[in-house]
């Protein structure tokens, strides 16, 4: 079960998370209905980790579908007190708009990487499918997301994230 909370922020034609609705890979989620999944949420103080299958199994994954550049404008009160919110650790969007940005993935790769963390690949690449981009998101966050997905919770994957990311400083000192 795949939600999200639909701000129209966004061009509905171009959006990723309007067209995961318009095949149905994804649904609406009222505000303020109760939702027991996983949540996606920059205000999150954890991080998705494998340890949140069971969760997502048991109650989804909803993400919060609107602009980058509005996003100080989403009421995050409006969407009631979600038990189980994550965020996501370092990735690099893969999308058109946002090629190689890191953390400005668009609703349907942070809601495909979120599965893909939690042990639910092919979830993950069905969500991605209809989207040109689809494999080149998994090609680009290849290392990172191993690495996630061999973490067995949040704090391992947050460690998994911090080596990560101190390795590419390294490289990229190493590389002048």
């Amino acid at each position: 079960r795949v939600c999200m909370w639909e701000f129209g922020q966004n061009d509905a034609k171009r959006d990723s998370g309007s067209k995961l609705v318009r095949l149905g890979l994804a649904r609406t989620q009222p505000m303020k209905k109760a939702f027991n999944g996983i949540v996606l949420s920059s205000e999150a103080a954890s991080v998705v980790s494998p340890a949140d299958r069971g969760t997502i199994e048991a109650g989804g994954v909803a993400g919060i579908n609107c602009s980058w550049n509005r996003l100080d404008e989403i009421p995050f009160a409006a969407l009631g007190k979600p038990r189980h919110q994550r965020k996501l650790p370092f990735l690099v969007a893969a999308n058109t708009v946002n090629y190689g940005r890191p953390f400005k993935m668009n609703t349907a790769e942070a809601l495909a990487a979120t599965l893909a963390i939690a042990g639910l690949r092919e979830d993950a690449e069905a969500l991605l499918e209809p989207f040109s981009y689809g494999d080149e998101f998994f090609r680009l966050n290849a290392e990172a997301l191993e690495r996630y997905c061999a973490a067995a919770d949040a704090a391992g994957v947050a460690a998994a994230e911090a080596a990560f990311l101190e390795e590419c400083a390294a490289d990229k000192a190493d590389a002048r």
